[in-house]
């Protein structure tokens, strides 16, 4: 008799085409209706709350704690977690998976819950390359997904990342919905049942079929059990159970499949939410930078300082965050209304963190002796060597800047026309007893550019003293910017010309999927931009080119083809460019003002074979095909088209690109591609060339057309020196630069007695008996440091390392 296990679950979307707060009704309905199914029928079993544990603090919140329910989960009867959201993984960064863990841990035990230890990954859009490498160092029995699988011959496998880490998974051949009942009489149901434990068991013979016995919001049947037990035959055996009993029958996978599962073959993958709604993107990239490159190390010095640390405040920030995280969340495939939320929670979880980092600066440095300085707090480690900014509010006059030894700093100080409620408002709003100091006259307030060596994890003061700067011989940048706005030079050996000119296509697509009609293209190549400098210095220029571009409105009704009236988008380059650095750094503003349509920054970069993007903890080599195959079968057309998080880097080139935020890159005949906007106007639809039929409800999303003002941002590097840490090392430079206050302060701590040895900083932050620090080095070889306090190493989930969580190239301490 071979056994059918059937697993009841719901995929519980927070978010999506209605509010968070009208599904909180839902599921209010859904648990209280599985406590009186468990009261009244024996033979249901089991019931999976699909891994995710902010379900429970959503049902608390609104019917109060329920000792029947937890009593349940004690039991084994629901089981919930591991994860407290289940996120995207394209979107985040892999420390935010991690915190995700840990989040979920706390709610477990402030409740005294047991967590599944499988890691249910069943609807993501695809998975990151390095997803093993996260899942060993928390310690997981087995993973579970269903989206971006190919050539896997069964039902299980072991999926590697690309430095080596290993998991055993399950794979949910026909999506994690396979035996929902979907409210069919029960005769329907019954056939249904047995059909699908049949075609699993064709398809594997050697382990016993997995029916997931759910959907999206699905309440489950009272009568599920006794079903179970009556459709038996044919030497079939139905098993009510949970994921975890599924998994201790199962064999040891055969096949391997290593890295990235983000193919559209068998399940859509939904790639170009990397897209949509893309200032929300750049959002969470601004609230992960604040959390984990700033709050968190600077949190973590007040901790070794002996400073009283506001862990709660911390998470309390950390859990907007991910709450953000759901893929119909941080992937802009909801209604308006909930990515306005989403986006409230977003600006909350940075005002907030922004507050919290300037009460432990000061904390931290004490009082303020005066300011006529600046403090300077490097949270990276390794050394920096460049620029700084910031605003200063110094009397009218002549100013420079020096050091501790009285050596002046290259500095120049503009002036500026208006007053920012800046991080500077920030100390003053903190440091005083009565608010009517913050916003005193004490001068003009001016952008302060200065030119600076900060040892890594360290903090350094420098003074404002009257008189003029010395003159230094002025610099020519290595970038020409040209009169199309576009960008020019030579490297290795390579003339490289027109980098940065922006393409404009139509786009018929939804929130999942661009589309196209016509792939009329238009473009800036020809225009003629307004140039000006916005900064001159003997270290770094702002020059500012502004040019507009006309494109069609809209698409037309019948969808067919772009509209005949045009609309001019306004556009605004800032490049910052450096004296002693191979580097340009871009800030692009403009106002959209069309509707259906795809804007991209070119790098008309020819004939490039491969990328490298970066997954969590090392690098993703991306190789650029050429899909001449009939794909009508596929369940979404295949392209060049690619995630990246921290870079994009083209090996023929030894050129890479940091996106700040902004996560989609293409490759097609004009080169590589950096989407900027894509404009669309419909959750989802089914008349996409890209993707047959309906990826969600077909609801109206007018302001997923991104109307109005836009600023995105990203840089450009060049090496000399071309290797994986280079590349890291760049882009991290080039994200993680040294926060400035304006101010002296009396007890600014010495350099942190902790050295970073070999690889990168992953996490540095305070815990409740030391800080946790985590470097990883890219290229799979070990990390190491050095301090003077007593460690313990660690896994990914804070608990003392063993062998089954160990990991080479991500270490993890404990310091006291």
């Amino acid at each position: 008799m071979k056994k059918v296990f059937v697993v009841t679950h719901t995929h519980w979307d927070r978010e999506w085409y209605t509010t968070f707060e009208i599904y909180r009704q839902r599921l209010s309905l859904l648990i209280n209706e599985l406590m009186s199914i468990f009261k009244s029928e024996d033979s249901f079993k089991h019931f999976h709350l699909d891994g995710q544990t902010v379900v429970i603090e959503d049902f608390i919140e609104n019917d109060g704690i329920k000792e029947e329910f937890f009593r349940l989960v004690r039991e084994g009867k629901i089981s919930v977690g591991p994860w407290y959201v289940l996120p995207d993984e394209f979107l985040i960064s892999g420390e935010s998976l991690i915190r995700n863990y840990l989040y979920s841990q706390r709610l477990a035990k402030k409740f005294d819950l047991p967590l599944s230890n499988i890691a249910y990954l069943p609807d993501m859009f695809g998975h990151n390359a390095y997803t093993p490498t996260v899942l060993k160092g928390l310690g997981m029995d087995w993973a579970v997904v269903w989206r971006g699988v190919e050539n896997v011959n069964g039902t299980t496998f072991v999926w590697s990342s690309p430095t080596g880490e290993s998991i055993d998974t399950v794979y949910l051949v026909h999506s994690y919905s396979n035996a929902a009942h979907w409210d069919h009489e029960e005769e329907r149901f019954k056939s249904q049942l047995l059909k699908e434990a049949k075609n699993l068991a064709e398809l594997d013979p050697e382990n016993p079929p997995l029916l997931m016995n759910g959907t999206d919001h699905e309440i489950p049947r009272r009568d599920a059990g006794k079903i179970l037990k009556e459709i038996g035959s044919e030497g079939l055996e139905f098993v009510h159970a949970s994921l975890q009993e599924y998994v201790s029958h199962l064999k040891g996978p055969k096949e391997k499949l290593i890295g990235e599962l983000r193919s559209p073959k068998h399940a859509p993958i939904l790639k170009d939410v990397l897209s949509a709604r893309i200032w929300e993107k750049i959002l969470q990239f601004e609230a992960e930078k604040l959390y984990l490159h700033y709050l968190e190390p600077l949190t973590a010095v007040a901790k070794l300082e002996r400073k009283e640390v506001p862990q709660e405040s911390l998470w309390y920030g950390w859990k907007l965050i991910l709450q953000c995280h759901p893929h119909d969340s941080i992937c802009g495939c909801s209604i308006d209304e909930v990515h306005s939320n989403v986006q409230d929670r977003l600006r909350r979880a940075i005002n907030h963190g922004r507050a919290l980092l300037i009460r432990t600066l000061l904390d931290v440095c004490g009082r303020m002796i005066d300011k006529d300085g600046i403090t300077v707090f490097n949270p990276a480690e390794r050394q920096y060597d460049g620029v700084i900014e910031l605003n200063v509010c110094l009397p009218e006059g002549e100013w420079k800047l020096v050091d501790a030894e009285g050596k002046e700093i290259e500095s120049i100080l503009v002036p500026m026309d208006h007053l920012e409620m800046d991080t500077n408002l920030l100390v003053d709003f903190y440091a005083h007893r009565s608010t009517s100091s913050v916003f005193r006259n004490h001068g003009r307030w001016y952008r302060c550019f200065a030119k600076t060596s900060l040892e890594g994890l360290s903090f350094k003061q420098f003074s404002f003293v009257e008189g003029k700067n010395e003159k230094i011989q002025n610099f020519t940048p290595i970038f020409e910017v040209q009169e199309n706005a576009t960008l020019k030079l030579e490297h290795g050996g390579k003339l490289l010309d027109g980098l940065c000119y922006v393409e404009d296509v139509e786009d018929v697509g939804d929130e999942y999927n661009y589309s196209y009609v016509c792939q009329k293209r238009y473009d800036s190549k020809k225009c003629v931009a307004k140039i000006r400098t916005l900064l001159d210095s003997t270290f770094a220029k702002k020059i500012e080119a502004s040019f507009s571009m006309n494109v069609p409105a809209r698409i037309d009704e019948d969808r067919k083809s772009r509209s005949q009236e045009t609309v001019t988008i306004p556009f605004r380059f800032v490049y910052t460019l450096y004296r002693d650095e191979k580097r340009v750094d871009v800030d692009v503003h403009f106002t959209n003002t069309a509707k259906d349509h795809r804007l991209s920054v070119v790098f008309p970069l020819k004939g490039p074979t491969k990328l490298i993007t970066d997954g969590y903890f090392g690098p993703v080599e991306r190789k650029i095909e050429r899909f001449e195959e009939d794909y009508s079968s596929w369940a979404e057309v295949p392209e060049n088209q690619f995630p990246a998080y921290w870079f994009v880097s083209v090996p023929q080139y030894k050129l890479t690109i940091v996106p700040k935020g902004l996560r989609e890159v293409f490759v097609d005949d004009s080169g590589l591609h950096l989407t900027i906007l894509r404009s669309v106007g419909w959750l989802s639809r089914n008349d996409l060339i890209t993707r047959p039929g309906h990826a969600g409800p077909a609801f109206e999303t007018p302001n997923a057309q991104g109307l109005g003002e836009h600023r995105v941002s990203f840089s450009i590097v060049l090496h000399d020196d071309y290797s994986i840490d280079k590349i890291y090392e760049a882009a991290r430079r080039c994200v993680i630069v040294p926060l400035a206050v304006q101010g002296r302060f009396e007890k600014v701590p010495e350099k942190i007695a902790i050295q970073i040895e070999k690889g990168f900083l992953s996490t540095f932050k305070p815990a409740e008996s030391g800080v946790i620090l985590r470097l990883f080095c890219p290229d799979g070889s070990r990390p190491s440091m050095k301090t003077v306090r007593q460690t313990i190493e660690l896994d990914l989930a804070e608990r003392p390392l063993s062998e089954k969580t160990k990991i080479e190239h991500v270490r993890t301490w404990l310091v006291r």
